[in-house]
């Protein structure tokens, strides 16, 4: 009775010295208006974004849209990435709103470095010149205008019969390799040269490959190595580049490679 006689003539809502609220009738203790904006509130302007895009003009339109100046770019050969609110020294932020554009290789491009570098029989080589008929550019570092891709791959193909191969030294390091069946002879290339789309983000950023063609031959059969010594830098040349167009179209961001 006394008790809540007491409670009618108390605050609802009262402070200590402190700062710090107390709420009748338990007396909970309330945090302090600053105190909460601080740690218990994001800054209204902080965005929380997470987006992954394939196709490269998308991608760019979305940074442009929400980009800030804190934003940075950074990028490998596996993605390129945006993060909006990046970390300054002087505010630190999550860096958790980005976006992302994994960097997605063609089909031509795999069917590529999967057979470079290593023996390949008769039949898989044939099979990789005709599906990279359209991307083969130069043999022995001269134009294919009037050179017929299918039919030397066509002739490789029925040589079932060779007698030999020969190496022309008629010219200083040039070598010439011929290969002979029944009555034809048919020359082929030393270097053949690609030029392949590696990022399906961008199918217009080509990339160039010029290989070298080792042949052996056992049993009136052959086998092939075509080397690439350049591999590793036409990617990551591939990589600064597709990232070099998303920098240029988001003005005002500065980019590194991770």
């Amino acid at each position: 009775m006394i008790d809540a006689l007491i409670s009618m003539f108390q605050k609802p809502v009262d402070s200590d010295n402190d700062g710090y609220k107390y709420k009748h009738k338990n007396y909970e203790r309330l945090r302090p208006e600053k105190q909460e904006e601080i740690y218990f509130k994001h800054p209204i302007a902080r965005h929380v974004l997470n987006a992954v895009i394939v196709n490269k003009d998308d991608f760019i339109k979305f940074v442009n849209e929400y980009k800030t100046d804190r934003t940075k770019i950074f990028y490998n050969e596996r993605s390129i990435s945006a993060v909006f609110n990046y970390s300054t020294a002087a505010d630190a932020d999550y860096g958790d709103s980005y976006a992302k554009m994994n960097l997605e290789r063609t089909k031509e491009f795999d069917v590529f470095a999967q057979r470079v570098d290593i023996d390949l029989s008769q039949g898989e080589f044939v099979e990789m010149l005709k599906t990279l008929e359209r991307f083969i550019i130069e043999f022995d570092d001269k134009s294919i205008d009037d050179m017929d891709i299918i039919e030397i791959a066509e002739n490789l193909q029925a040589t079932t019969n060779i007698h030999s191969v020969q190496r022309n030294t008629k010219q200083s390091f040039v070598l010439d390799a011929e290969v002979k069946s029944g009555s034809s002879t048919i020359s082929v290339p030393r270097f053949i040269t690609f030029k392949i789309p590696i990022y399906r983000n961008d199918r217009s950023i080509l990339s160039k490959f010029r290989t070298e063609l080792f042949m052996s031959v056992h049993d009136n059969d052959f086998n092939v190595r075509l080397a690439c010594y350049t591999f590793d830098e036409s990617l990551e040349e591939a990589a600064r580049e597709i990232t070099q167009t998303v920098v240029d179209a988001c003005k005002g961001i500065d980019s590194y490679m991770v």
